[in-house]
């Protein structure tokens, strides 16, 4: 019987990109936050199902080379493609196998099983299967980072996605070419053209897997959470604290909502429905995971900060400023509260779990120090001049993908160590003419591209 699924991944390559919000740094704060203490991602086994090309794997796995890395996917290509850049970057802590989540049974537990853009995209039985999975295959204090699509959100796309797939039906071509119809025939004030706009800024190679995918099953929030809580899991929250609530809405929308709404699970549902939400990223455990009590100063000081948003609060400001100071580093917030003034260590763990559930404040599980400035001989490290060779996006230190005009590949490619930053002006002016090489490798060297 054919599987359309298994047929799209399998002759069709999906965009090699990495997702920040599965990044076992993040996941793990937020596990914190919401009362259970994982493993340290440094020394702990990681599986991520759908792992594709390898492209969120292997830059894990070079960072915590103590641990050990298992990917899995359906689609042979995509998993030949990922052991071959695993071995060529010299990643030996990364295996990547072709398996079926349904017939698959891994050597021991896992502290950190990762499924980002699979629960939404594959049928009902197999949702249900991931989530046994997790519950069987989870340490004790293991997590699992589970993305899935949110109905209130695509609720405004599914009609787009049917205007395009008639227009196609009518008149032939791509999805590409049926959205710029579409776009061009809408009325400028219509609410869908902020969505078509979205889906032509994704391009036909991401469209053909998610708006257009074979399967797109959007749950709402209290549905994902019961098959969650039937399978045995507990969700802790969303892997990135700061979008528990949307951020996108305002203070007093958030505190209209509260007002109005008491149960936690139906404000959190309303939350989404008025941000329009279209995706979650949530924090699961075993429901016999050992919780700890709610969030103290000793779980707060063993995390890394940097700093995000501004707040409005003056003495949120002080210490949003603080950390601010030393950028580009995510630094122990040990080190921060030595260059405050001394203040009460009860308000000052409010403020910082404030900044933390705010965005004010962006956590990390481990510090992050690098040298925001380039160096003599700037050198990317392997599987970034791998990709660098390969047209395909470079992984920041903060685990986001970075995709570049095909004309700067070039340059990065010549990376490797061996010019000098005057050589690399000289190269970027012959082959890249229009690239400020200099302000370009100031921002490369504050993403942590050398780190």
């Amino acid at each position: 019987m054919q599987d359309p699924i298994h047929d799209l991944y399998e002759n069709h390559v999906y965009p090699a990109m990495s997702h920040p919000l599965s990044d076992p740094a993040v996941s793990a704060v937020a596990a914190r936050m919401g009362g259970l203490k994982t493993p340290h991602p440094a020394k702990a086994r990681v599986l991520e199902i759908g792992c594709c090309s390898g492209h969120n794997l292997i830059p894990l796995a070079m960072r915590w080379p103590e641990s050990e890395f298992i990917g899995i996917d359906l689609a042979e290509t995509s998993i030949k493609e990922a052991g071959a850049r695993a071995a060529a970057a010299g990643v030996s802590n990364v295996r990547f196998e072709v398996a079926d989540l349904r017939d698959y049974q891994p050597a021991g537990p896992f502290d950190f099983i990762i499924a980002h853009g699979f629960f939404s995209w594959v049928p009902d039985k197999v949702k249900a299967a991931l989530l046994v999975f997790c519950r069987k295959n989870l340490s004790p204090s293991g997590i699992a980072t589970i993305s899935f699509n949110l109905e209130c959100g695509w609720a405004a796309r599914f009609p787009v996605i049917q205007k395009v797939r008639a227009i196609q039906q009518a008149r032939g071509g791509d999805v590409l070419s049926a959205l710029e119809i579409l776009r061009f025939v809408t009325e400028p004030d219509s609410s869908e053209i902020a969505v078509i706009d979205d889906m032509l800024a994704k391009g036909a190679a991401i469209l053909a897997f998610d708006d257009f995918g074979p399967v797109n099953d959007p749950w709402p929030l209290d549905r994902f959470a019961q098959a969650a809580t039937n399978a045995g899991l507990r969700w802790l929250g969303e892997s990135d604290p700061a979008e528990n609530i949307p951020s996108v809405l305002s203070d007093e929308v958030v505190e209209e909502l509260a007002e109005a709404i008491k149960d936690p699970l139906a404000f959190q549902m309303a939350a989404d429905a008025a941000a329009g939400r279209t995706f979650r990223s949530g924090v699961l455990c075993r429901n016999d995971a050992p919780l700890e009590e709610p969030i103290g100063l000793g779980m707060v000081l063993d995390f890394s900060v940097r700093s995000g948003r501004e707040p409005k609060d003056a003495d949120a400001l002080e210490i949003r400023r603080a950390i601010a100071s030393f950028a580009t580093a995510c630094v122990p917030l040990r080190e921060v509260m030595e260059i405050l003034p001394e203040r009460d260590l009860r308000e000052f763990t409010c403020l910082v779990f404030d900044g933390m559930m705010n965005g004010w404040i962006l956590p990390r599980i481990e510090p992050v120090k690098y040298d925001p400035e380039p160096a003599a001989f700037p050198r990317l490290n392997a599987f970034r001049l791998l990709c660098a060779h390969e047209g395909l996006p470079l992984v920041d230190a903060w685990h986001k993908p970075c995709l570049f005009p095909e004309k700067h590949y070039a340059v990065l490619a010549a990376m490797d160590g061996t010019r000098s930053l005057a050589e690399l002006a000289a190269f970027s002016k012959k082959h890249c003419r229009e690239l400020a090489f200099e302000p370009w490798l100031r921002h490369l060297a504050g993403r942590g591209m050398f780190f």
